[in-house]
């Protein structure tokens, strides 16, 4: 279902979608960081991440060309939101694809973006900051962030660890067990505590075993 410019669909027969093309490639990413070495190794698979990730490179240097064409004073505002904390999560995975130099400096306008506003997002938003960051090599602000994060945790023998926010809304950084699962990925890529870790899965599995896993996606988050 790939276009030609790289982007992927929602569905057969509809236009590229920005959104989708990232969680495909952070689902890839997934899969690469759990050691499934065909991701890399299969030049078909390779090739079609590759077109993917410069797409995504393709529409935040939009986001940039807009924001500097609208905005004078963009360089001291906040113009990064959900969907570009979205991108460099995903981008993050694949840090050895090489950013096309007219991309060079939207992505690192949003990457500075990141590490001055991660305050502003959600938990969800914050740990796909600490992930995207850390990834790159930026170790200082994903530091903050797992303090952060664990000071406005809650914590109790029988639910394990968890966020008072996540009970659920409207956008797609609302869904309580995708965060959730998130928070396993900083807790173990970041911050490197396997004790949190495992007080993060008594969570997921506690909705389970009381509720269910809403929808496909969050069921292979928490898988």
């Amino acid at each position: 279902l790939q276009a030609p410019n790289g982007g992927f669909p929602w569905y057969k027969g509809m236009p590229d979608d920005r959104y989708i093309t990232q969680h495909i490639v952070s689902g890839f990413g997934k899969l690469d960081h759990l050691g499934i070495r065909e991701i890399k190794e299969n030049s078909r698979i390779n090739s079609m991440l590759y077109k993917a990730v410069e797409y995504l490179d393709d529409r935040i240097r939009e986001d940039y060309n807009n924001i500097k064409k609208y905005y004078p004073k963009y360089k001291t505002e906040q113009h990064i939101g959900y969907i570009q904390v979205h991108y460099l999560y995903a981008r993050s995975f694949f840090p050895d694809y090489a950013i096309q130099q007219r991309n060079q400096e939207a992505f690192d306008y949003f990457f500075g973006q990141a590490k001055t506003y991660w305050t502003s997002f959600s938990t969800y938003g914050r740990g796909m900051i600490a992930l995207g960051l850390n990834r790159y090599n930026e170790k200082n602000i994903p530091a903050d962030i797992v303090k952060s994060l664990k000071e406005t945790s809650i914590q109790n023998e029988e639910m394990g660890m968890y966020w008072r926010e996540f009970v659920g809304g409207y956008s797609w950084w609302e869904a309580p067990i995708e965060s959730q699962a998130l928070m396993v990925e900083v807790f173990s890529e970041v911050a490197n505590d396997p004790t949190d870790v495992e007080e993060l899965k008594i969570w997921l599995l506690k909705q389970k075993q009381v509720q269910d896993w809403k929808s496909t996606k969050a069921t292979v988050d928490a898988t």
